[in-house]
């Protein structure tokens, strides 16, 4: 396979991974999420100490109305109680300006006056009327918040009930307000309602002249909660709204184009004959862009992988049964051949198995590359140490000699390469041995390292033939191989193969050319230039 297949399989170049979706994502939602608690943090604020507030008006409102009380509505320093005639108007009028029910026990804690009481006939009442209607508060929405109020979690207060008879006592905050210690309490009435109560001293010179209680009226705290849970309700049902959009929104951007994806996933699986296509959704800038680019790259790859598979079949029959039928030939002449003929034919058997036998073997090394490269893990290697190490192990006592030279200009760091170890000296041993069986005895092979900017080059010259120009390409294809005629069949052309094959994994480049002003005739030497990219 080429070397932008490989280099897309191993993740080469480096695909910048973009973040758009999932910042949309976490956008869409966190705005939905902060409307509701932007909103009922705000409802909160309100409701925190609602009905403490209401106390303190009321303690407030029953100070101001015992204090005017004591001031007027006694006679003399003597005094012993509030002089209920002098009472009963200077009530009335502080009264009106409350919406409490205030009664007035005396020192014994007996009622001498109630405000429902005292109020004259000819006076107006007013009842403030509630707001015009709103989808707020139509009668939908109150349903629902009627079935949510059921199931919300609530404060037992003891129940509230209505005096019976004059005994103020029977409230415990009148007779703590009998001691002179002010008091209040929070009970329930038989509707639901809350009722704040607030007792308060009405003293004139430290003595406790009678107990003023202020009670609100049933419903007023029961009608604020009320409007602040629908306000809260109506801000979640907005929530719930924006979520949906939200959700709907990503459905369109994300689970139909993986839908999408995996459709033609189970297309391409599925398919016999043709390549599936993949929906090209590249030109989105999030995630799903990505996927769609990768799953593209991935099917080309795979369908690459098997057009090279099948190739690779039909080269391997092709190339075994060159061989066989030759070892078939010499089988069926063996038999009417004479003595003489039948050595030459053996050893032509012999050669003939040997060469099977060398094919079966660098076929199976071929087959098993893709897995080893696969699943080894990369790591950095010093091209320097590597170079000597195979050098020394392919020099032999007779033959070609081989040097090892570098040139790294003014840097002396080394050449390190981020890769596998192995595979690399199969590459660099694949090239000496094809140096070696080109060279003449008397030849050299040299290896020669350098750097140029941030690439790795490697180099192998021999002191043969060349190679003819127009073969330069061909030397790299699968099984090819050009040798004189005594050494033809000892070579299965798989060499510069599976060496091309691994340079391309680590997303460099071989090439393949002849020495400067060199000819087949005049044995300037090929030249093998592989380089791989430092880490």
């Amino acid at each position: 396979m080429g070397a932008e297949n490989n280099q897309r399989r191993t993740g080469g170049g480096g695909r910048r991974r973009r973040r758009g979706l999932t910042r949309l994502i976490i956008a869409l939602n966190l705005i939905a999420l902060l409307v509701l608690i932007s909103g009922t943090f705000w409802l909160n604020l309100r409701r925190v100490g609602m009905i403490d507030e209401r106390i303190l008006s009321l303690r407030t409102q029953g100070a101001i109305i015992a204090a005017a009380l004591a001031e007027s509505a006694t006679t003399g320093p003597e005094a012993t109680g509030v002089d209920e005639a002098l009472a009963v108007p200077l009530m009335r009028r502080l009264v009106a300006q409350t919406d409490a029910r205030v009664r007035l026990f005396d020192r014994k804690g007996q009622l001498q006056l109630d405000s429902r009481i005292i109020v004259p006939s000819n006076e107006v009442v007013t009842n403030r009327l509630p707001p015009p209607d709103s989808w707020l508060a139509s009668e939908w929405m109150t349903g629902i918040y009627e079935w949510l109020a059921r199931w919300a979690p609530g404060q037992d207060y003891p129940p509230y009930q209505e005096l019976q008879g004059d005994d103020g006592t029977f409230y415990g905050e009148v007779a703590e307000a009998l001691a002179a210690t002010p008091s209040s309490a929070v009970r329930v009435n038989s509707t639901g309602d809350l009722i704040l109560s607030v007792a308060v001293p009405v003293q004139r010179y430290q003595l406790v002249l009678g107990v003023l209680h202020l009670t609100n009226e049933g419903g007023d705290i029961g009608a604020i909660l009320r409007q602040e849970r629908l306000a809260i309700l109506q801000l979640s049902l907005i929530a719930i709204a924006v979520m949906f959009a939200t959700s709907i929104l990503m459905a369109r951007n994300i689970a139909r184009p993986i839908r999408a994806l995996a459709d033609a996933a189970d297309e391409a699986r599925q398919r016999v004959k043709g390549r599936a296509s993949i929906p090209d959704f590249s030109q989105r800038r999030d995630e799903i862009g990505d996927l769609s680019g990768s799953l593209q790259e991935m099917t080309e790859a795979l369908y690459d992988r098997i057009d090279a598979i099948e190739q690779f079949a039909a080269d391997v029959a092709h190339e075994i049964k060159n061989p066989l039928t030759s070892l078939r030939s010499a089988v069926e002449t063996m038999r009417r051949a004479t003595p003489e003929q039948q050595k030459k034919l053996m050893a032509v058997i012999e050669d003939d198995v040997a060469r099977v036998n060398r094919l079966v073997s660098d076929i199976s090394d071929a087959s098993r590359l893709d897995a080893e490269l696969a699943r080894e893990k990369a790591g950095p290697v010093d091209l320097m140490r590597l170079a000597r190490d195979v050098a020394a192990i392919c020099q032999k006592e007779t033959g070609p000699r081989i040097t090892v030279s570098a040139d790294l200009g003014v840097e002396r760091s080394g050449l390190v390469v981020t890769g596998l170890d192995g595979p690399l000296g199969q590459v660099l041993r694949n090239l000496i041995d094809n140096a070696l069986s080109f060279s003449p005895p008397d030849g050299t092979v040299r290896v020669t390292l350098a750097r140029e900017g941030r690439t790795a080059v490697m180099t192998v010259a021999d002191d043969g033939p060349g190679i003819a120009p127009e073969h330069l390409d061909d030397v790299f294809k699968r099984f090819y191989t050009s040798r004189p005629d005594e050494h033809f069949g000892q070579n299965s052309g798989l060499g510069l193969s599976i060496s091309q094959q691994i340079v391309n994994v680590h997303r460099g480049t071989i090439r393949a050319a002849n020495a400067p002003g060199a000819t087949p005739d005049s044995h300037g030497g090929a030249i093998f230039t592989v380089r791989l990219p430092l880490a």
